[in-house]
């Protein structure tokens, strides 16, 4: 099993992806769904380098994203465990779809994680 395994992928390869049927039955870029994604990967990649749970930079002198794959050994063992307790429930949660993105939910478990719970 590989040990440095892939954790993110860019956050433009991920929202590329997003795309929605126009009415002649060409697949065209969903705009809106795009922005939304863009915005909540951005945000937790902003939360995870705030809460110093990476060990790279993730953004420039200028606050913006840095947009390449992140690595399992570019993670905190901290930043690993909240990926793996709360990073899918967040995703998908109506909070991270918001503008600005709400980040309880993972505020919450990296509160616990850090308390050792």
């Amino acid at each position: 099993m590989m040990q440095n395994y892939l954790v993110w992928g860019t956050v433009e390869n991920f929202a590329s992806r997003y795309e929605r049927m126009d009415d002649d039955g060409n697949f065209v870029p969903d705009v809106k769904s795009q922005e939304i994604v863009r915005r909540s990967l951005v945000a937790l990649r902003r939360f995870f380098a705030d809460n110093e749970l990476v060990t790279v930079k993730m953004f420039d002198a200028k606050g913006d994203l840095i947009d390449r794959e992140y690595r399992k050994d570019d993670f905190t063992a901290e930043g690993v465990e909240l990926i793996r307790r709360k990073e899918g429930a967040w995703l998908k949660s109506e909070g991270s779809k918001k503008d600005p993105p709400d980040m309880k939910l993972l505020e919450k478990a990296l509160a616990e994680i850090r308390a050792g719970k």
